[in-house]
Protein backbone atom coordinates (compact mmCIF):
# COMPACT_ATOMS: atom_id res chain seq x y z
CA UNK A 1 0.00 0.00 0.00
CA UNK A 2 1.48 3.17 -0.79
CA UNK A 3 1.77 6.13 1.18
CA UNK A 4 -1.44 8.04 0.15
CA UNK A 5 -3.43 4.99 0.03
CA UNK A 6 -2.28 3.98 3.79
CA UNK A 7 -3.23 7.15 5.31
CA UNK A 8 -6.26 7.46 3.81
CA UNK A 9 -7.19 3.90 5.12
CA UNK A 10 -6.44 5.08 8.62
CA UNK A 11 -8.05 8.43 8.27
CA UNK A 12 -11.37 6.10 7.10
CA UNK A 13 -11.17 3.50 9.49
CA UNK A 14 -10.11 5.57 12.76
CA UNK A 15 -11.17 9.49 11.65
CA UNK A 16 -7.55 10.43 11.96
CA UNK A 17 -4.65 9.74 10.72
CA UNK A 18 -0.94 10.27 12.37
CA UNK A 19 1.80 11.22 9.37
CA UNK A 20 5.58 11.71 11.43
CA UNK A 21 8.39 14.31 9.29
CA UNK A 22 5.87 15.89 7.51
CA UNK A 23 7.64 19.33 7.97
CA UNK A 24 11.28 20.05 8.28
CA UNK A 25 12.38 21.92 10.89
CA UNK A 26 12.76 24.68 8.66
CA UNK A 27 9.59 24.86 7.62
CA UNK A 28 8.11 25.02 11.75
CA UNK A 29 10.78 27.68 12.27
CA UNK A 30 8.76 29.66 9.82
CA UNK A 31 5.61 29.64 11.16
CA UNK A 32 6.79 30.13 14.57
CA UNK A 33 8.52 33.61 13.35
CA UNK A 34 5.47 34.44 11.74
CA UNK A 35 3.58 33.85 14.39
CA UNK A 36 4.85 36.47 16.53
CA UNK A 37 3.62 38.95 13.25
CA UNK A 38 0.03 37.47 13.36
CA UNK A 39 0.31 38.03 17.21
CA UNK A 40 0.32 41.89 16.50
CA UNK A 41 -1.98 41.88 13.78
CA UNK A 42 -4.55 40.01 15.66
CA UNK A 43 -4.92 42.17 18.49
CA UNK A 44 -4.85 45.07 16.23
CA UNK A 45 -8.72 44.10 15.13
CA UNK A 46 -9.81 44.29 18.05
CA UNK A 47 -12.52 41.56 17.48
CA UNK A 48 -12.42 38.95 20.32
CA UNK A 49 -13.73 35.75 18.40
CA UNK A 50 -10.24 36.12 16.86
CA UNK A 51 -8.48 35.20 19.59
CA UNK A 52 -8.00 34.43 23.16
CA UNK A 53 -5.88 34.42 26.34
CA UNK A 54 -4.78 32.92 29.43
CA UNK A 55 -5.74 34.45 32.97
CA UNK A 56 -2.21 35.65 32.88
CA UNK A 57 -2.25 37.07 29.10
CA UNK A 58 -0.68 34.33 27.36
CA UNK A 59 -2.29 33.88 23.57
CA UNK A 60 -4.09 30.59 24.01
CA UNK A 61 -5.58 30.24 20.34
CA UNK A 62 -5.49 32.45 17.27
CA UNK A 63 -8.67 31.82 14.46
CA UNK A 64 -9.20 32.54 10.78
CA UNK A 65 -5.91 33.65 10.28
CA UNK A 66 -6.69 33.64 6.44
CA UNK A 67 -8.90 36.43 6.76
CA UNK A 68 -6.14 38.63 8.02
CA UNK A 69 -3.37 37.62 6.65
CA UNK A 70 -2.63 36.87 3.49
CA UNK A 71 1.03 36.11 2.82
CA UNK A 72 3.82 34.70 4.03
CA UNK A 73 5.28 31.28 5.48
CA UNK A 74 2.01 30.73 7.08
CA UNK A 75 -0.07 30.94 3.82
CA UNK A 76 2.77 29.48 1.44
CA UNK A 77 2.55 26.09 4.09
CA UNK A 78 -1.04 25.73 3.11
CA UNK A 79 -0.17 25.48 -0.73
CA UNK A 80 2.33 22.57 -0.15
CA UNK A 81 1.91 19.87 -2.86
CA UNK A 82 2.59 17.23 -0.48
CA UNK A 83 -0.14 18.35 2.07
CA UNK A 84 -2.56 19.13 -0.41
CA UNK A 85 -1.93 15.54 -2.18
CA UNK A 86 -2.54 13.82 0.95
CA UNK A 87 -5.84 16.15 1.54
CA UNK A 88 -7.02 15.40 -1.99
CA UNK A 89 -6.55 11.63 -1.73
CA UNK A 90 -8.44 11.99 1.59
CA UNK A 91 -10.76 13.88 0.26
CA UNK A 92 -11.29 12.92 -3.12
CA UNK A 93 -11.48 16.13 -4.24
CA UNK A 94 -10.06 19.16 -4.81
CA UNK A 95 -9.00 20.70 -1.41
CA UNK A 96 -9.97 24.29 -0.73
CA UNK A 97 -8.42 26.13 2.50
CA UNK A 98 -11.29 27.42 4.87
CA UNK A 99 -9.42 28.29 7.46
CA UNK A 100 -6.08 29.11 9.33
CA UNK A 101 -5.59 28.84 13.23
CA UNK A 102 -3.13 28.45 15.54
CA UNK A 103 -3.31 26.46 19.05
CA UNK A 104 -0.63 27.84 21.55
CA UNK A 105 -1.77 26.43 24.90
CA UNK A 106 1.61 28.26 27.03
CA UNK A 107 3.27 26.30 29.78
CA UNK A 108 1.29 26.61 33.56
CA UNK A 109 -1.98 28.29 32.06
CA UNK A 110 -2.66 26.66 28.64
CA UNK A 111 -6.14 26.25 28.86
CA UNK A 112 -8.52 23.09 27.98
CA UNK A 113 -11.14 22.59 25.31
CA UNK A 114 -14.02 20.29 25.94
CA UNK A 115 -14.79 17.16 23.59
CA UNK A 116 -15.77 18.57 20.46
CA UNK A 117 -16.88 18.01 16.68
CA UNK A 118 -15.91 20.13 14.56
CA UNK A 119 -17.95 19.50 11.96
CA UNK A 120 -20.91 21.16 14.87
CA UNK A 121 -19.28 24.39 13.79
CA UNK A 122 -18.45 24.09 9.70
CA UNK A 123 -21.85 22.38 9.34
CA UNK A 124 -20.48 20.91 5.69
CA UNK A 125 -23.41 18.63 4.43
CA UNK A 126 -21.86 15.26 3.95
CA UNK A 127 -18.77 16.33 6.30
CA UNK A 128 -16.33 16.79 3.05
CA UNK A 129 -13.35 18.39 5.03
CA UNK A 130 -10.94 18.06 7.15
CA UNK A 131 -8.48 19.38 9.28
CA UNK A 132 -4.61 19.01 9.60
CA UNK A 133 -2.85 19.81 13.25
CA UNK A 134 0.98 20.33 12.53
CA UNK A 135 3.06 19.63 15.68
CA UNK A 136 4.89 22.87 16.05
CA UNK A 137 6.61 21.72 19.62
CA UNK A 138 6.37 18.33 21.44
CA UNK A 139 2.45 17.62 22.16
CA UNK A 140 1.59 14.45 24.24
CA UNK A 141 -0.71 13.71 27.20
CA UNK A 142 1.70 15.69 29.54
CA UNK A 143 1.40 19.22 28.18
CA UNK A 144 -2.66 19.09 26.80
CA UNK A 145 -1.65 17.59 23.71
CA UNK A 146 -4.91 16.55 21.51
CA UNK A 147 -7.08 13.60 22.38
CA UNK A 148 -9.52 11.15 19.83
CA UNK A 149 -12.15 9.19 20.65
CA UNK A 150 -11.18 6.79 18.01
CA UNK A 151 -13.84 6.31 15.70
CA UNK A 152 -15.88 8.81 16.91
CA UNK A 153 -16.45 9.39 13.29
CA UNK A 154 -18.71 7.06 12.67
CA UNK A 155 -21.73 8.04 15.04
CA UNK A 156 -22.29 11.47 12.52
CA UNK A 157 -22.80 14.58 14.01
CA UNK A 158 -23.76 14.52 17.45
CA UNK A 159 -26.19 17.07 20.08
CA UNK A 160 -23.47 20.01 21.20
CA UNK A 161 -24.41 22.24 23.87
CA UNK A 162 -22.85 25.86 24.41
CA UNK A 163 -19.27 25.80 26.24
CA UNK A 164 -18.83 29.06 27.45
CA UNK A 165 -15.29 28.12 26.99
CA UNK A 166 -12.63 30.15 25.21
CA UNK A 167 -11.36 28.74 21.80
CA UNK A 168 -14.23 26.22 21.65
CA UNK A 169 -17.50 27.55 21.67
CA UNK A 170 -19.52 24.32 21.72
CA UNK A 171 -19.02 20.99 23.55
CA UNK A 172 -20.82 17.43 23.54
CA UNK A 173 -22.76 17.21 27.29
CA UNK A 174 -20.31 15.42 29.44
CA UNK A 175 -23.37 13.00 30.39
CA UNK A 176 -23.15 11.84 26.81
CA UNK A 177 -19.27 11.63 26.43
CA UNK A 178 -19.33 9.02 29.25
CA UNK A 179 -22.02 6.92 28.20
CA UNK A 180 -19.78 6.49 25.17
CA UNK A 181 -17.72 3.40 25.02
CA UNK A 182 -14.94 4.77 22.59
CA UNK A 183 -10.94 4.53 23.25
CA UNK A 184 -8.95 7.63 24.13
CA UNK A 185 -5.90 8.05 22.15
CA UNK A 186 -2.96 10.23 22.95
CA UNK A 187 -1.15 11.14 20.00
CA UNK A 188 2.72 11.81 20.29
CA UNK A 189 3.46 14.38 17.91
CA UNK A 190 7.25 15.95 17.58
CA UNK A 191 7.57 19.07 15.25
CA UNK A 192 6.82 18.44 11.78
CA UNK A 193 4.56 16.32 12.59
CA UNK A 194 0.99 16.25 11.63
CA UNK A 195 -2.31 14.52 12.17
CA UNK A 196 -5.55 14.92 9.58
CA UNK A 197 -8.57 14.03 11.28
CA UNK A 198 -12.02 13.85 10.18
CA UNK A 199 -14.41 16.65 10.79
CA UNK A 200 -16.80 14.24 13.07
CA UNK A 201 -14.18 12.72 15.39
CA UNK A 202 -14.97 13.80 18.35
CA UNK A 203 -11.61 15.24 20.23
CA UNK A 204 -10.73 17.66 22.43
CA UNK A 205 -7.53 18.80 24.82
CA UNK A 206 -6.91 19.00 28.59
CA UNK A 207 -4.65 21.84 30.48
CA UNK A 208 -1.37 22.33 30.22
CA UNK A 209 -0.04 21.94 33.51
CA UNK A 210 3.07 21.33 32.31
CA UNK A 211 6.66 23.33 31.85
CA UNK A 212 6.60 23.16 28.28
CA UNK A 213 4.63 25.35 25.69
CA UNK A 214 2.65 23.21 23.24
CA UNK A 215 2.09 24.68 20.24
CA UNK A 216 -0.38 23.48 16.90
CA UNK A 217 -0.49 25.13 13.64
CA UNK A 218 -3.80 24.22 11.68
CA UNK A 219 -5.36 24.27 8.60
CA UNK A 220 -8.19 22.79 7.71
CA UNK A 221 -9.74 22.00 4.13
CA UNK A 222 -13.02 21.77 2.38
CA UNK A 223 -13.80 19.65 -1.21
CA UNK A 224 -13.80 21.82 -3.25
CA UNK A 225 -17.45 20.41 -4.34
CA UNK A 226 -18.48 20.61 -0.96
CA UNK A 227 -21.86 22.54 0.17
CA UNK A 228 -22.55 23.97 3.95
CA UNK A 229 -25.58 23.57 5.46
CA UNK A 230 -26.57 27.69 6.09
CA UNK A 231 -29.60 27.18 8.30
CA UNK A 232 -27.73 24.61 10.80
CA UNK A 233 -24.10 27.26 10.16
CA UNK A 234 -26.48 30.21 11.27
CA UNK A 235 -27.86 28.57 14.34
CA UNK A 236 -23.98 27.58 15.26
CA UNK A 237 -23.12 31.18 14.79
CA UNK A 238 -25.74 32.51 17.00
CA UNK A 239 -24.93 30.58 19.57
CA UNK A 240 -21.05 31.79 19.02
CA UNK A 241 -22.19 35.59 19.55
CA UNK A 242 -23.74 34.30 23.12
CA UNK A 243 -20.64 32.41 23.97
CA UNK A 244 -18.60 35.26 23.51
CA UNK A 245 -20.79 37.69 24.95
CA UNK A 246 -20.74 35.45 28.29
CA UNK A 247 -16.98 35.25 28.70
CA UNK A 248 -16.25 38.87 27.70
CA UNK A 249 -19.45 41.19 29.42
Amino acid sequence: MNFLNYHKSQYNKNGFTLVRNMFSAKEIKGLMIELEKVKIKVEKTKKKHLYHKTNNGKFNTIHNINKFHKRGEIVDLTKKKKLKDLARAILEDIPIVRNIEFFLKPKKTGMPSPYHQDNFYWNIISAKALNVWIACSNANKNNGGIMYLEGSHNLGTIKHVISFAKGSSQKIPDNLISKLLFKIKYPRLRPGDCILHHPEIIHGSKKNNSSKDRVGFVVSYKAKNSRVDKNKLSLYESNLRKNINKIYN
